[in-house]
């Protein structure tokens, strides 16, 4: 594995929004929390949350993370994704780009998931609620076409044990 160790160890916020509601403003805060920078690789930055964390729902409700997992925000790609060492299982929300900017990373996350269990098994799955998403928030019909085509290339690439994004982040993992 390779990469660069430029902000290892410094904490960032990564907040996970949602599609903004007809006539609403932007994009609404779902869940945001604080995470420990890895590195950078090929692939993009992955970052790190221990078993016990806690993320901040929209509400101020706790969210506690279940398991330590690292989380990639890929280079390019409508997705971001975690590796989770219970259960050994990645989760992969498709999203808007991740974007990182002063204030931290931020996604809009679409409701249609990717989960690739540790049979290997790959599921898509929450396709009701990105259907339900796609006529409550009227999404744009480029946002539907590049979910759906993010989600139809990841799930084959998932599904490959060799696929080396696959094996990046049960090494990076490794690594905390």
């Amino acid at each position: 594995m390779t990469g660069t160790a430029e902000g290892t160890g410094s904490r960032i916020r990564v907040q996970k929004r949602k599609w903004a509601l007809p006539g609403g403003d932007g994009p609404r805060l779902a869940t945001e929390w604080d995470a420990r920078v890895l590195g950078t690789d090929a692939f993009g930055t992955w970052l790190f949350c221990a078993e016990g964390e806690t993320h901040r729902r929209s509400d101020g409700r706790p969210l506690v993370v279940p398991s330590d997992g690292v989380q990639l925000m890929p280079a390019s790609g409508w997705w971001a994704a975690w590796w989770w060492r219970k259960e050994h299982w990645i989760g992969v929300d498709i999203c808007t780009p991740p974007v990182l900017d002063a204030a931290g990373w931020s996604y809009v996350d679409l409701e249609l998931d990717l989960a690739r269990l540790a049979d290997g098994t790959v599921l898509l799955v929450d396709e009701d609620e990105f259907e339900q998403a796609i006529t409550e928030y009227r999404l744009p019909s480029e946002v539907i076409t590049a979910a759906r085509a993010e989600a139809a290339s990841l799930r084959g690439r998932l599904a490959d044990a060799a696929e080396p994004v696959v094996a990046a982040g049960w090494q990076w993992l490794q690594l905390v």
